[in-house]
């Protein structure tokens, strides 16, 4: 489902400043560069072309020009008056495999991982790519290759088993839930690190974090209600974040007494979780 987006960003540029930052952290606080940024620092610090937040971007930029062709060449249009996000229609999207619960009963399941690449029009991927490349370098830097993806992807599935159980009817396409798991994945790795990161850091990016929470939560509030934003997929995307963070983000210190006790938490209740939420996805809700 779309989403807002707030908060003021910035990342730490190697120098002096960043000296005391532990190795194997990124930092996401902009601590030198003038006052000024350039426009790779101000909407995609520490840009690379080859890395998976370049790759899903334009993933997702090709599935809406594919899905603006499908509409306009076998639907009812490539822009439709329904869709305030500058896109088809949902029967576009439902065809070209977006969340809907009465299908994925049916055994179509590929539905949890396809709406990750998909986006309900030209608004909804610009808001997504921004939120996804002002962040994703950085987690993706800070995590690793590997661990990004699997958060990523983990918690886009996550987002579309709450949108099935909370949201049953909708036809949902959008990778904001996985973004959503994103930002619960940085709460966990804040958790774990919170001894290691440096005093002012940690505080500002807790703060940065929460207020892109509470500004998305008062926009779903307010902007929800008309069908466009997929509120329970946010949230679910939230939840699953949260629990991925703590199995798969790093570890600033391996030797933590606490890592082991993390890990097993995170891959727990990230388990459990699924299937509590794949028997009543295929046992208990109804779409009907």
């Amino acid at each position: 489902g779309g989403g807002g987006w707030g908060g003021n960003y910035g990342y730490g540029e190697m120098g002096a400043a960043e000296m005391a930052i532990p190795a194997g952290h990124v930092s996401l606080i902009r601590v030198g560069g003038g006052a000024f940024p350039d426009l790779c620092d101000l909407f995609c610090p520490r840009f690379r072309w080859l890395c998976f937040t370049t790759v899903v971007s334009i993933i997702q930029a090709i599935m809406l020009v594919v899905c603006l062709i499908v509409g306009a060449t076998m639907f009812d249009g490539a822009f439709v008056k329904g869709n305030d996000m500058g896109g088809p229609s949902g029967q576009t999207f439902l065809y070209m495999g977006a969340k809907y619960l009465p299908d994925i009963q049916k055994g179509e399941v590929w539905r949890f991982v396809t709406p990750i690449f998909l986006h309900g029009g030209i608004l909804h991927l610009a808001s997504n790519l921004f939120f996804q490349c002002r962040l994703g370098f950085i987690f993706e830097l800070r995590w690793g290759l590997a661990n990004y993806i699997a958060a990523y992807l983990l918690t886009g599935i996550g987002a579309s088993f709450f949108s099935c159980l909370l949201s049953p009817k909708s036809i949902s396409v959008g990778a904001s839930g996985a973004l959503f798991g994103l930002i619960g994945a940085d709460i966990s790795y804040l958790i774990m690190n919170w001894a290691y990161l440096p005093q002012s850091e940690k505080y500002q990016e807790l703060c940065i974090v929460i207020c892109i929470l509470l500004i998305n939560f008062l926009f779903g509030m307010t902007g929800g209600g008309d069908g466009n934003i997929d509120n329970s997929a946010h949230f679910g995307g939230l939840v699953f974040g949260f629990f991925v963070g703590f199995a798969l983000t790093n570890l600033l210190q391996p030797e933590d007494p606490n890592g082991k006790k993390f890990r097993a938490f995170g891959w727990g209740s990230f388990t459990t979780l699924s299937i509590i939420c794949l028997c009543c996805i295929f046992l208990v809700v109804s779409a009907n």
